[in-house]
């Protein structure tokens, strides 16, 4: 009997030295795949990556009441490209901001205004929200002004927001629908036009998602993959990267550069971002202009904007919104 105890403790000893040892081994072998696909985005990045961006404002939000917590953050990957929008003479940042009264969670709106010019917080408004949905905030009306949507529309005329029944701009004339793959095979896009004909875009990816550069571009984003197709469902270019998660940053309003924020995920439970870069194409050129690399990480995805030009990009992280220039060319 002693000798068996004997041989049981000897077995699970060296069972546990074994499990501790793969364990090593698979942390090691995790933490080099994922310092090889930083490595790798940086490189494909680096003729692109600004270090010190021509910044022509730097200001710091949290003193008007931007959150600080994760809970109310506008930096996920659903809010971040449109809690943030530029016009000709304003930037716009739409937020959440939670309470208890009582026992009631409360889920308010909030809606700032700062100056092009000079990066000044020039209005502030507070509305209750019932619905509880993150509002949003985008460029352009008709006639330029900012608009956008939480318990219901708005529009932010020379700096005021104003309500209204209706929304500010009308449907898009085409209809995208995207029939994500399963069992291995990929999604494909369906595009459907004002007259009920039809375009389709194969994809090579089972799970992707879409956004509208302008009324006759789309992007297509999925597998690491990032895709511009025309309307017509032809694709226009592509670009590659190695296991980084793209996603959607915004548009400018000519439709003619857009952003793509590019990111890298160390492995965890939970996982957590180590390294973000904003990257702005051009849709002429078909590439990227110019990439920044987040110095300030956010909690999922940064804020980003362009101008109705194209010109100047807004960022927003760490509670703070900065104006870049961007070269015209």
């Amino acid at each position: 009997m002693r000798g068996f105890l004997r041989f049981f403790v000897i077995s699970l000893g060296a069972l546990l030295a074994v499990c501790v040892a793969v364990v090593v081994v698979l942390t090691q072998v995790a933490e080099y795949r994922h310092e090889r696909i930083v490595a790798s985005i940086s490189r494909k990045l680096s003729p692109a990556v600004v270090s010190s961006p021509q910044i022509v404002w730097d200001t710091d939000l949290r003193p008007s009441g931007f959150p600080q917590d994760s809970f109310d953050s506008p930096y996920t990957h659903s809010a971040a490209p449109r809690s943030v929008a530029l016009s000709g003479s304003l930037a716009a940042v739409a937020f959440r901001k939670s309470h208890y009264e009582g026992e009631k969670l409360v889920i308010d709106g909030n809606l700032l205004t700062v100056s092009l010019l000079n990066g000044s917080v020039l209005t502030t408004t507070h509305w209750p929200d019932p619905t509880g949905l993150d509002p949003g905030v985008f460029c352009c009306t008709p006639d330029s002004q900012l608009y956008g949507y939480s318990d219901g529309h708005f529009v932010v005329e020379d700096g005021l927001f104003k309500r209204q029944a209706n929304s500010p701009v009308g449907p898009s004339t085409q209809k995208v629908n995207v029939n994500l793959g399963f069992n291995g095979r990929p999604a494909s896009v369906e595009i459907v036009h004002e007259d009920h004909s039809k375009s389709s875009f194969q994809t090579g990816c089972g799970n992707v998602m879409q956004s509208f550069v302008s009324k006759t571009t789309l992007a297509i984003i999925g597998c690491s993959t990032l895709s511009i197709i025309g309307i017509d469902g032809l694709l226009l270019f592509a670009d590659a990267f190695n296991d980084a998660y793209l996603y959607f940053g915004g548009a400018s309003e000519n439709g003619k550069r857009f952003v793509i924020a590019v990111s890298s995920w160390h492995p965890g439970d939970p996982p957590y971002l180590t390294d973000e870069w904003l990257v702005v194409y051009d849709v002429d050129r078909r590439g990227p202009i110019v990439a920044f690399k987040s110095d300030t990480l956010p909690y999922e995805q940064s804020q980003s904007a362009l101008s109705p030009a194209g010109n100047h990009l807004l960022i927003g992280t760490g509670g703070h919104l900065k104006l870049v220039t961007l070269p015209n060319e």
